[in-house]
């Protein structure tokens, strides 16, 4: 299996209000912060690691100190933020962006080589290049890529010199992480939600807030944690 990587970066230097915002507007969805849970072994199949958000009971969020005046935001669902929050045409990345007033940038590496860059305004604006890992790589989360973008790189946010032109994959995202993610650049790849946010075993990261929101309506779970043998049989069932 290549490189995965998806990992917020919001131009804002105060992560418990980054942590406010997100804890708000979750809870619009009916998602409401709870206790961290004990701690858990993780199991080959995990809905938090390879279901969208909404086939998710417990969502999980990590919110640290990058470089200065940005903070990086990891989550379990990995797209929580990329995907459009139900009754709204925008994605949660988007109106964390409105809410705060500030720019963010999202970078999504998908098994080693599909290279997609999510840029959001201060008003919530996006800008999309590059192409994703699903069964229509140039759709991504109701936003088409056209041929003009499909090398990921910097369109809004005035960082393209921080790439080296042509640069892909997990070179591109350390690129990035190495760039906004200061001291704590070895915490921006998905070992913080697939190690740490799913297992609810957190790494100690300086200045950091780890939290956890519980759906509160009927469970929306298809298929619950299990071996890759027992997924198999749910899932043909």
């Amino acid at each position: 299996m290549g490189y995965w990587e998806n990992t917020t970066y919001v131009r804002s230097n105060d992560a418990r209000a980054v942590m406010s915002t997100l804890e708000s507007r979750f809870d619009r969805e009916q998602m409401r912060r709870v206790v961290t849970p004990v701690r858990r072994e993780r199991f080959a199949y995990e809905p938090m690691q390879y279901a969208p958000a909404l086939e998710n009971d417990l969502w999980g969020v990590a919110v640290f100190p990058g470089s200065s005046a940005w903070t990086v935001v990891k989550t379990a669902p990995l797209e929580l933020l990329s995907e459009i929050a139900p009754g709204t045409n925008q994605q949660r990345i988007a109106g964390l962006c409105a809410d705060l007033g500030v720019p963010a940038l999202q970078i999504n590496v998908y098994d080693g080589t599909a290279t997609l860059l999510c840029e959001v305004s201060e008003r919530g604006e996006t800008f999309i290049s590059g192409y994703g890992g699903a069964d229509d790589p140039v759709n991504w989360h109701g936003h088409v890529v056209t041929e003009e973008f499909i090398r990921a790189r910097f369109r809004y946010l005035p960082h393209q010199d921080v790439v080296r032109e042509g640069a892909f994959g997990d070179e591109f995202a350390h690129a990035i992480s190495s760039t906004f993610g200061g001291t704590n650049a070895r915490h921006c790849d998905n070992g913080t939600s697939v190690g740490a946010l799913i297992s609810h075993d957190h790494p100690q990261i300086s200045g950091s807030v780890f939290a956890y929101f519980q759906w509160s309506g009927a469970s929306r779970v298809t298929i619950p944690a299990c071996s890759w043998q027992r997924w198999d049989e749910l899932r043909k069932k």
